[in-house]
């Protein structure tokens, strides 16, 4: 099978649950270079600097049809979580082929202007391997304990849309200017430029319908998370009529899944996990054989995803990893609505 009949997979090193993060560097570089000799395509880094029980997951990030969110007896209420940036520098000269990803910046941590001259160094290093995911942010117990403002819902989607704006002004013209309600360049040149051309793919992530308009405008892909096939599938619909209303492809906008991966055999095995990541809900565990997660994976496919972004609970510890590179990533081949 060629590269361009197998869709893309990312494996995601951390999220801000317990149990779905790398915590230390040595462990992270191990696992990613295990990823690209088994054949991913890519590695992402979410932009958070505290971990979360998955009962506060629930609450902070919205999420619905899991457990009940309240305290949790897991533990203490943080464990290590490697700064995005700098973590994905370090994995840039620690492997050949693997794409770096940001799944997804949060867009209050960092001027666009300057985040867009940050990518464009990694770019640089890293020969054209990054892929800039940005999101409005949403853990406000995070803004609250590093002193940044949290604004409205309303503004801080806002602020995303014009950041997209400003790191394509600054990715691609000779003398960018932007001039809107939350940001203003006068003249912010990026030399050297990023190697891709015209610029890093953009993401967006979020599961609004105003988010995915504003991917629709601004963005090469969107990414939701734990969403069933189907649910998936009347989004992609959706986002083609909207590319088609403004005369966009809509093959050019591509729509990315994040969940939950995690091949046993053991009936055993298969219920600990969805006791251990309640929070998530059901649609967003894929568990079972490898068999199993095959066919779960191709319900997506059939909807017209093509683009996956991988969960492994324990990756630094579990087989899990190898399971997916040996058993399920082989049998994977391109499929379209």
């Amino acid at each position: 099978m060629t590269d361009a009949d197998r869709p893309h997979i990312g494996l995601i090193l951390a999220l801000t649950i317990r149990g779905l993060s790398v915590g230390n560097y040595p462990d992270m570089a191990r696992v990613a270079r295990v990823a690209e000799s088994h054949g991913f395509d890519s590695v992402w880094l979410c932009d958070h600097f505290l971990t979360l029980s998955p009962d506060d997951y629930v609450r902070d990030a919205g999420i619905t049809g899991g457990a009940e969110a309240g305290a949790s007896a897991e533990g203490p209420s943080s464990i290590p979580l490697l700064e995005c940036w700098t973590a994905l520098s370090a994995l840039s000269r620690d492997t050949r082929t693997l794409r770096l990803g940001t799944s997804v910046l949060c867009n209050s941590y960092r001027f666009p202007a300057v985040l867009a001259k940050m990518a464009a160094t990694l770019d640089v290093i890293s020969e054209g391997r990054v892929d800039l995911g940005l999101g409005a942010g949403w853990f406000q117990q995070e803004f609250e304990a590093y002193g940044i403002p949290f604004p409205s819902t309303g503004d801080r989607v806002s602020a995303l849309a014009e950041s997209l704006q400003v790191l394509r002004s600054v990715w691609t013209e000779p003398n960018p200017e932007f001039h809107g309600k939350f940001y203003e360049i006068n003249g912010a040149i990026c030399d050297p430029p990023p190697v891709q051309q015209p610029h890093p793919p953009l993401w967006v992530g979020g599961e609004g319908l105003r988010v995915g308009r504003i991917a629709v405008r601004y963005a090469n892909g969107i990414n939701v998370r734990w969403w069933p096939a189907g649910k998936c599938g009347e989004r992609r619909a959706l986002l083609d009529r909207e590319c088609e209303a403004i005369g966009r492809d809509p093959a050019t906008l591509q729509l990315s899944l994040t969940t939950l991966l995690a091949p046993t055999e053991s009936p055993a095995a298969q219920q600990q996990l969805r006791a251990r990541f309640k929070s998530i809900p059901e649609s967003g565990l894929i568990t079972g054989s490898p068999e199993a997660c095959l066919a779960r994976i191709r319900e997506y496919q059939d909807q017209g995803i093509n683009h996956f972004l991988f969960t492994v609970p324990d990756v630094a510890e579990s087989d899990h990893l190898d399971v997916v590179g040996e058993q399920i990533l082989p049998h994977l081949d391109r499929r379209s609505a």
